[in-house]
């Protein structure tokens, strides 16, 4: 799914060099203000007792959302250009896939730790130790000799899923760890030794051995089944005893895999000309409709008949609808639906009158949710006189189920302009 370079027509190229342009401008910035923080630490004579921990984010990003902005100064601070899955799969290389895949490409990032002072290893060297971000609380407790409380007033806590790495900072070796569990939406993955179980938004699970096959290349699911079964069961039973997800994110992985895998939302790169680049649909390809909508993160949605189930696994979750590719009036508009659960107290919606407007930015308008266990019927007012791009609707503020049957976009007269789901 990612092309040749040279294949690339010309606007396509000058496109994809603006983006790569404005995030090398980005990381610059992050380079000239470390140096300023450093700088100013070893001007106060605090930079050697001083723990730096530096990480980057867990996998480039392939989720290219927007249509293409043609002829933009990439550092102007209103420009904002959307993510590339070409440019995401140059920098996560030599690993595969992306940022909320399990794969090596969406998980591995490496990890620079400086403090003079504290380290015994030696200066520049490099530790090919698994670790993970659970690992910083227990690292930190042990190194100021924190105890961590096994109590806490009116919470129930439960036991740290980390280890310390200060046997790692003290030059020794830290010895065996716990498996490290993966999970993100639909892709699953579980690192146990030199081992690496991993799902591909719940197709069938893929097993590698990441000592000799760090790049995944090499599946042996068909050859190793009694060790794909056993971590099958590790995975399933950390997901409900230690992270403790609900029930469906355990629901079983299909059989097979579909192959090469894909995702509506990666780049598009079979179109020559800008305006088509993006959410086109081909013949016998799944993608977006003109009235899509999707699941935004730590959401599942199901859809059932004309019922859109869904279910909430984290912080922020909700739906999105994007309007970009309809030939919709100017507002003003009404948003109807009816909901049972989500989460009490205030929904939001937010919504985009301008193409280039990356929700939640834009208005926003709230609701209430009662979450009472019974129908109720939401009406919201949207009192623009442009025209709608796209919607973000939010029921719930964290962990949780809903559904919502009729959800209408009304014109001002009350006539129906989209129903959800639809064609």
């Amino acid at each position: 799914h990612i092309p040749a370079w040279s294949s690339l027509s010309d606007w396509r190229r000058n496109y994809e060099s603006n983006r790569m342009t404005t995030l090398a401008a980005m990381i610059d910035r992050v380079d000239q203000e470390v140096g300023r923080l450093v700088e100013d630490l070893r001007a106060n004579n605090e930079l050697d007792n001083t723990m730096i921990l530096f990480v980057s984010d867990n996998g480039a990003c392939p989720y290219d959302r927007k249509p293409p902005i043609l002829n933009v100064e990439p550092t102007n601070a209103k420009t904002s250009l959307a993510d590339s899955t070409g440019w995401a799969w140059a920098r996560n290389s030599p690993f595969r896939y992306y940022k909320q895949n399990q794969f090596e490409g969406g998980i591995s990032t490496p990890a620079i730790v400086h403090w003079p002072a504290g380290l015994k290893t030696t200066g520049g060297s490099i530790i090919r130790q698994p670790a993970h971000l659970i690992d910083v609380l227990p690292t930190l407790a042990d190194i100021t000799g924190t105890e961590l409380p096994s109590q806490w007033k009116d919470r129930e806590l439960r036991p740290i899923s980390g280890m310390s790495l200060k046997p790692i900072f003290d030059g020794l070796h830290p010895g065996s760890r716990p498996p490290i569990h993966l999970l993100f939406g639909k892709d699953r993955g579980l690192r146990d030794g030199d081992w690496k179980l991993v799902s591909f938004k719940s197709e069938a699970w893929e097993l590698y051995n990441v000592a000799i096959d760090r790049t995944e290349l090499n599946n042996l699911a068909a050859s190793e089944p009694e060790r794909l079964n056993s971590m099958i069961q590790t995975w399933s039973d950390m997901t409900k005893n230690v992270l403790h997800a609900p029930a469906n994110a355990n629901t079983p992985v299909n059989r097979e895999s579909s192959q090469p895998h894909s995702n509506p939302e990666w780049t598009r790169f079979d179109s020559d000309s800008p305006g088509g680049s993006v959410r086109k649909k081909q013949p016998g390809r799944k993608g977006p409709t003109k009235n899509s909508i999707r699941a935004r993160k730590n959401t599942e949605l199901t859809i059932v008949g004309n019922e859109l189930q869904l279910q909430f696994t984290g912080e922020d979750p909700g739906i999105a609808m994007d309007l970009r590719n309809r030939d919709l009036a100017a507002g003003p508009y009404q948003l109807t639906f009816r909901l049972i659960d989500g989460s009490q107290g205030g929904g939001e919606l937010f919504y985009t009158t301008d193409p280039s407007t990356i929700l939640p930015k834009g208005k926003r308008r709230s609701f209430d949710v009662r979450a009472d266990g019974q129908w109720q019927d939401v009406l919201i007012e949207l009192p623009t006189t442009e025209t709608l791009q796209q919607l973000r609707l939010d029921v719930s503020h964290g962990e949780g189920q809903a559904r919502i049957i009729d959800l209408k976009l009304l014109d001002a007269k009350g006539g129906v302009l989209v129903a959800w789901p639809g064609k």
